[in-house]
């Protein structure tokens, strides 16, 4: 009987505490939503009154939530197209992170030109023996059209056409699409064949990150411009709609504390 009591007591708390605490909505890039999750989490323990929701559904759609007055702050892992800009839109960069090319760990190959890159993505490159690999078909991975991860990906690797005044993808149509980083890790470490691209704090033991242009994927060579491909994460909002518990967990992302839980979770802090 008093555990059961102990039981509802606890959960009458924590259904109050919801209840009761501000909820400041970030919506956006699920490659920024990882370490933003984590932020929100140390944020709310020094402030208690505060629930931070962190959603990870899309740099597209994080932008549009904010335009939108949906949400209170917006992630982004790519800079904002010109559409997307309005004076009342204000942008903080509060990190960067590079792109790693990934393939499965039982794969021999350990590097990757620009110019082989390109052509796998455009199905010019459709068998591994062509870039120092074994006589297979190649899995090509790609993210879907929401995600700043691919938008950056394709703008830096001369991966896009102009139709009618927009640039558009021009990757091979039957390249598998998947939604989110950990969908990318998933299929390229069951299939030895596979080849695809995640945010480099994203790299874990599941995967073997390549080297690009002879330059290894890592925090040094992305600090010194070593290693190229590299893109901003952005927060997004309206001055007007942010509440003052937006801006507090906003000033902490900037802080010395939020950046070095940035800088630890693998990504390169704000100078």
């Amino acid at each position: 009987m008093l555990f059961r009591a102990t039981t509802l007591w606890a959960l009458c708390a924590s259904f109050a505490f919801n209840v009761q605490a501000d909820t400041v909505t970030v919506t956006g890039s699920t490659s920024v939503s990882h370490v933003v999750e984590v932020l929100a989490e140390a944020y709310s323990q020094a402030h208690n009154e505060t629930f931070i929701a962190v959603q990870g559904i899309g740099s597209s759609a994080g932008i549009a939530a904010v335009k939108q007055d949906a949400a209170e702050l917006g992630m982004s892992s790519r800079s904002l197209k010109p559409a997307e800009m309005s004076p009342d839109v204000k942008v903080v960069t509060i990190a960067h992170d590079g792109i790693a090319l990934v393939v499965n760990k039982q794969n021999p190959v350990i590097n990757l030109t620009k110019e082989q890159v390109s052509k796998i993505y455009h199905g010019e490159i459709t068998n591994w023996k062509d870039v120092g690999g074994a006589d297979k078909k190649m899995a090509v991975v790609s993210r879907d059209n929401a995600s700043g991860s691919r938008f950056s990906f394709e703008d830096f690797m001369g991966l896009t056409q102009q139709i009618k005044g927009q640039t558009v993808s021009d990757i091979n149509p039957q390249i598998l699409v998947v939604n989110t980083n950990g969908m990318v890790k998933s299929l390229v470490s069951r299939n030895v064949h596979a080849i695809g691209y995640v945010s480099l704090g994203s790299v874990d033991d599941s995967v073997k990150a390549l080297s690009f242009e002879g330059v290894k994927p890592n925090i040094d060579n992305l600090d010194s411009g070593e290693y190229q491909i590299s893109r901003p994460f952005l927060m997004i909002y309206k001055e007007k709609n942010l509440s003052d518990n937006a801006k507090g967990f906003l000033n902490y992302i900037s802080s010395d504390e939020g950046q070095t839980i940035i800088e630890q979770r693998g990504y390169l802090k704000v100078r």
